[in-house]
Order: structure tokens, then sequence, then C-alpha cells
């Protein structure tokens, strides 16, 4: 498991049902920046990730509650409503989906605030300002890769046999993690299941023809990809 936490803990128990052995090792950590409490008016607010969520200052969330949200999926649906925007579309999983929900609902030069990390994809906000859309972009949390003095007694079970990547930063993580000595050969017979594309491409080549990509970006198509295996 390379998500990070929580997230990771949680899928290592559903692995843990389904009969897995899973080795939870976070490759990155995602921490709070601070984010100014935004002045003027909005028409809405977008969010890409549960993190930006999950990370915002409550002063911040306060401030944006009445605005309708606009998620990118499910999941950060969910966790918008649990801070409690109480008016949230989800849009069917990535940023380009978002930006078309957003230019359906809004007229445009309506104002959206952008809630997001630091790291983060181009793709929304291109396709957002491409629509005519007026875009204000506050991050509120940072990625930070996790270095493992231990990895060698972390991965004491021997060679990894699934990897589960759900980031383009965590495929590179990996990537430099597998070329330490102590576990050279820990990833030579490796399925590796990747969440996007855009993984599966950041992969070097004596991995990708063991490497299969969900065919949605969420973690039950990663699930629905182990069960097939």
């Amino acid at each position: 498991m390379t998500r990070p936490e929580p997230g990771a803990s949680h899928t290592a128990g559903r692995l843990k049902e389904l009969g897995f052995t899973p080795i939870v090792l976070p490759l990155s950590e995602t921490v709070p920046v601070a984010a100014e409490t935004p002045t003027g008016q909005y028409d809405a607010v977008a969010v890409t990730s549960v993190n930006a969520v999950r990370h915002a200052d409550s002063a911040l969330v306060a401030r944006l509650v009445h605005l309708p949200a606009f998620a990118v999926g499910e999941k950060t649906a969910a966790a918008a409503r649990a801070a409690g925007f109480a008016d949230v579309t989800a849009a069917e999983g990535d940023g380009e989906a978002l930006a078309a929900e957003l230019s359906r609902a809004l007229q445009p030069g309506a104002h959206v605030l952008y809630l997001a990390g630091k790291v983060r994809r181009p793709d929304f906000e291109a396709r957002a300002r491409a629509a005519g859309l007026a875009l204000t972009v506050r991050e509120t949390y940072d990625t930070a890769a996790i270095d493992y003095a231990d990895v060698r007694e972390r991965l004491a079970e021997g060679p990894i046999e699934i990897a589960l990547i759900y980031s383009v930063f965590a495929a590179r993580a990996l990537i430099g993690l597998a070329e330490r000595p102590e576990i050279s050969g820990f990833f030579e017979k490796t399925r590796f299941l990747c969440l996007s594309s855009r993984i599966f491409e950041s992969l070097p080549e004596r991995w990708k023809a063991r490497a299969l990509t969900s065919q949605r970006p969420e973690e039950q198509a990663l699930f629905d990809l182990l069960a097939a295996l």
C-alpha cells in the first residue's frame, strides 16, 4: 500500500478482509498549508481532492459553506458534505469532468474558488478558464515524500507480489525505493495496479509489462483489477 494515511490503513483493512497480506508503506504524506480566508464574492467552490477539504482551515470552510460546492467525484463530495457544505455536486472522477459540470451550472464570468493542493494536475484549471470561469486558487495542503531508513525491515515478508499505486508522485517514489540495494530483488515479479493512465506512463518500461490501469480513477476500480488477477 503506497497511498498516504489515513487512506492506507483503511485500504489495508479491506485487503485483509479479502485474504491478502497488506504492507502499509505510504510513500507520501499530506500536510496543511496556511491559506488566507478569501475576500470578495464567489459563486461556487471547486474541490478536486478529499485532502483539500480535510486540511482546509475551519475559518476558511465556515466562510464558504453557504456556496454550492462542485467536487471531482463522490468521495470528495462526501468530504465536502461532512465539512458542512449543503449543496454539493459530484462530477465523474476527473478534472475535465469537473470543469464541464461547472460550466453547465454557472454562467461565463462566474467566480469560482478552487481548494487545491500544491502538487496538482493543470487539467481542471485550464478547462475551467477556457470555459470562461474566473478561478481563484487557495492551496490548503502540500504533498511531501516519506523516506524509510528501515525499508528492509518493513518489507520483511519478502518479494512484493502486487503494488497499488495511486499517484504519479507515489510511482516516482516507488521507482526510487526499488533501486535501493537492500531490496533490489523485491520488485522483480511485482504486478503494478495503477489508478490512472498517467501513473502507468510514469513507470519504467521494465515494469509496464507487469502493470495494469484501472478503468476509473477510483479505488474500487483498483480492487476490480485485483479481483481479476
